[in-house]
């Protein structure tokens, strides 16, 4: 019997394959009904501050759903990796970006600390996979574990996967924080957690 870390490494590194194979053409097209997704559930929720990411390493692209934030008034502000394993949050001055902590794209902007997070009305995540009790699998820092777990309350939180990422169920650890929801190229789930 496969332990719990041996059962989560073997999903990451399943999604990492598959998520390799997409080829530019699915990659344009996913990010376009990403974008419509993304901007439903925001305008659905009357979100005004939104927590998103800058895609790396295949991950689910949200650059178009960023372009539109910033279009519709929306203040989106992105992570940043501290030593702590918690999470600072950048609102960007522009379009220029550098890379952070372990190589992951940062804007450049104001940084705010952890507490910032109590602004946000809505938190898109990105994840390897998601289960339908909301357990979300990360890529194994707990970043985002971490900073869920430090936050007084928390608003929606939804994960950002590809449409074949959605399990029945994952494996959890103790101190995995489950989401609320996932957000597909094709649908937008929210759990009953």
């Amino acid at each position: 019997m496969h332990t719990v870390q041996q059962q989560k490494n073997q999903i990451r590194d399943a999604v990492r394959l598959s998520r390799g194979e997409l080829t530019p053409a699915q990659l344009a097209t996913a990010e376009r009904e990403l974008t419509a997704q993304l901007a439903e559930l925001v305008t659905t929720l009357g979100a005004k501050t939104v927590s998103c990411y800058l895609p790396v390493r295949h991950e689910p692209p949200t650059t178009g759903f960023n372009a539109w934030a910033a279009a519709h008034g929306v203040r989106v502000l992105f992570p940043s990796c501290r030593d702590d394993l918690l999470l600072d949050w950048i609102e960007p001055h522009g379009t220029e970006v550098v890379p952070g902590k372990y190589g992951i794209p940062e804007p450049v902007g104001e940084v705010f600390g952890p507490l910032e997070s109590a602004e946000f009305d809505l938190m898109l995540v990105p994840a390897c996979a998601v289960a339908a009790d909301g357990t979300r699998l990360g890529w194994g820092g707990g970043f985002y574990d971490r900073t869920l777990g430090s936050m007084e309350q928390l608003p929606p939180v939804y994960a950002v996967v590809y449409d074949n990422e959605v399990f029945d169920n994952l494996p959890c650890d103790e101190h995995d924080i489950a989401v609320t929801g996932a957000v597909t190229p094709r649908r937008t789930v929210r759990f009953a957690v």
